[in-house]
């Protein structure tokens, strides 16, 4: 029986957390609102927020300066941020934009760890908002800390001071104007770019007053931002991508759904918040207040230009297999076994990321759950040599299958869905594995994770670095090889069509949802076989293969290589690789420098490093042209290829 005292603590505690999530929601809404970008750094912002609130009390010893100062330092950052970044990419695909964010929140972590240090810091809460309030009556009997309540009058004010921006004022006419039809303001001689900014910097000061009233009743650490902005997306997708009074409702439900369910429903604990954001998305996907639509135009990843795979049977794909199955002849004589060992988890990323390309590259929609069937082809194959065989081909196949089945029943679930829904889903899929791996310790050993047998293969053993490194490179290729068929066959040139105009495909009489399905499951399937072979590298699982942050790493890889190709994203992890293993040792903070890498490659190569010789060359023409004086036959010829796409779109 739960005494009413305690019921209306937890009330409290659900309201607390609501207003805490929709004061980082509310900054992550209003810049949906104007420019359709999810912003991955958003978080990182809000960490920022109170390391910097943590430096001004330091300095002056006192919360609210730190409360005034802070989020207009983190509003300056985002500024900037926004107008050497993102604001001369609006034209791209969001899904850029959101990469591009991603590799901001990198350096920005890393930035503060660099500033402040790794370790947590404690941030005191303030004199007069210390202690307890308590409460007597008849049946009831609550002592709450003041600074809580302090927190939901605080995040109940910022609300309606947003609100009260964007409703009675000039600038938030402009803005409702901009998001909704932004050629109609400037025709009427409003700068939009640099409304855009200023909502950005408003986005960000608020993600940085969130760290700041947060930090007193938190531990103020680099990775304080990674979950809450997780929440922070649910609670936007559930309210409604862009609407701001949807972000409030959601808010305060899921602070409640998640306070009340760990007193009511302890087992659901970690689950609750993304099975809601499922259930969401799956029946009314606009959110609960959300009226909002992301603009047509804008939902897929397209290319202008075609970059088609290298064949395995070309002469440069039977070199570099060649140049390849020669490396570990060097070992005790030009290296040694460590960097054999080190090319073995190159091809393992190399399938996870040429996986991730299917669905990103070839189907248009980015996929933020891959970690799934990266974590769970790897417990599988433990789980299997562990209680079943210690034939690893077994516990391959077994993977294999069981990660293709579940990524068929994901895609049956969302595929329906396209743009930031689609990865926001994938997201909420891959989390509720994630806390599977975590709660479920008699099964996947909880946090300490699971030791794996040596694998065996009908008498080899798979524990020799030399042994290991064939068998990766032999399932690279074959994998590759396969991939680069079935994409180049009428069923893969249905998926590139639907990436091209979904539309249109269907028009054609094909059912682009089933298209679509098979090939999320091609994808999940190849995902798995990576996680089984990292569980072969490593010889042990744990809950961090299952977590986003894998997902992340992976679109990384797949981004630096260049989508859309299958061989680039296999270049991007072995740069990838080659930076986390190989910079880590003398670089403490090496993921600022891939994060630097990322942003400049959306930036000024989008297709990748495999689109680098056709970008050199293009600028290189561009600056002969200019040389020798043929800059006008050059516009001429753009101008005419132009006319003709637009003729053919009428």
């Amino acid at each position: 029986m739960i005494s009413p005292s305690l019921f209306v603590t937890e009330l409290l505690n659900g309201l607390t957390l609501g207003v805490l999530y929709l004061l980082i929601a509310a900054g992550l809404s209003v810049i949906f609102g104007m420019t359709d970008i999810i912003n991955f750094a958003h978080g990182a912002l809000y960490m920022l927020g109170a390391y910097l609130g943590l430096s001004v009390i330091g300095v002056t010893g006192s919360f609210w300066l730190a409360l005034l100062i802070a989020p207009i330092l983190v509003g300056v950052v985002g500024a900037v941020m926004e107008r050497l970044t993102l604001h001369h990419i609006y034209d791209r695909d969001p899904l850029y934009h959101i990469i591009l964010t991603f590799g901001a929140m990198l350096m920005i972590t890393e930035g503060v760890k660099y500033v402040w240090g790794p370790q947590p810091q404690q941030f005191s809460t303030p004199a007069i908002l210390a202690g307890t309030a308590t409460m007597e009556m008849s049946m009831l009997s609550i002592s709450y800390p003041i600074y809580k309540l302090f927190l939901i009058a605080a995040g109940v004010g910022v609300a309606l001071l947003v609100w009260g921006l964007f409703k009675f004022t000039d600038f938030g006419l402009i803005v409702r104007a901009g998001a909704q039809n932004p050629g109609t303001v400037r025709l009427l001689g409003i700068d939009v770019s640099n409304y855009f900014t200023l909502v950005f910097a408003l986005g960000a000061a608020l993600a940085g007053a969130a760290g700041v009233l947060a930090a007193p009743f938190l531990s103020v650490s680099p990775s304080m931002g990674d979950s809450i902005l997780i929440v922070a997306f649910i609670t936007v997708v559930v309210g409604g991508l862009g609407s701001f009074r949807g972000s409030v409702v959601a808010a305060i439900l899921i602070g409640l759904v998640e306070s009340l369910g760990n007193l009511l429903v302890p087992e659901l604990t970690g689950f609750s918040v993304y099975l809601l954001m499922i259930a969401v998305l799956l029946v009314r996907p606009q959110g609960l207040l959300g009226e909002y639509k992301v603009r047509q135009a804008s939902t897929k990843v397209s290319f202008d230009e075609v970059i088609p795979p290298v064949r395995v049977t070309s002469k440069t794909g039977l070199a570099a297999i060649a140049v390849l199955m020669l490396v570990p002849l060097g070992i005790g004589i030009v290296w040694s076994s460590y960097y054999v060992g080190l090319l073995s988890l190159i091809f393992v990323w190399a399938l996870l990321a040429l996986s991730l390309d299917i669905v990103m590259g070839y189907m248009g929609l980015l996929s933020f759950g891959h970690a799934a069937f990266w974590g769970v082809g790897a417990y599988v194959t433990v789980l299997t040599t562990i209680h079943y065989t210690d034939l690893f081909p077994v516990a391959l196949l077994l993977a294999a299958v069981t990660c293709g089945v579940i990524a068929w029943g994901i895609g049956a679930l969302s595929i329906r869905l396209t743009g930031v829904y689609f990865a926001m889903i994938t997201l909420a899929f891959a989390e509720l594995f994630h806390q599977i791996g975590v709660t479920w310790s008699e099964v996947t050993g909880g946090a300490n994770g699971l030791i794996m047998p040596i694998p065996q293969m009908f008498g080899i053993n798979l524990g020799d670095t030399v042994v290991f490194y064939y068998l990766t490179l032999a399932i690279l290729v074959g994998t590759y090889a396969l991939s680069v068929r079935i994409l180049d066959s009428p069923f893969g040139r249905v998926v590139k069509a639907i990436r091209e105009s979904e539309r249109r495909t269907a028009s054609l009489g094909y059912d682009t949802n089933k298209f679509k399905r098979r090939a999320f499951a091609l994808s999940g399937t190849i995902g798995g076989i990576a996680g089984s072979l990292f569980a072969g590298y490593q010889w042990f699982v744990s809950p961090e293969t299952l977590h986003w942050v894998v997902s992340g790493d992976a679109v990384i890889a797949m981004m630096l290589g260049g989508m859309g190709t299958l061989f680039g994203p296999m270049i991007g992890a072995a740069v990838f690789i080659g930076i986390s293993e190989g910079l880590s040792a003398y670089i403490p903070g090496w993921r600022f420098l891939l994060g630097l890498f990322l942003v400049l490659i959306v930036m000024f190569a989008p297709r990748g490093i495999a689109s680098l010789p056709r970008v050199i060359s293009k600028s290189t023409g561009d600056a002969r042209s200019r040389l020798f004086g043929d800059s006008d036959e050059i516009d001429i010829a753009d101008y005419e290829q132009t006319a003709a796409k637009e003729g053919e779109n009428e």
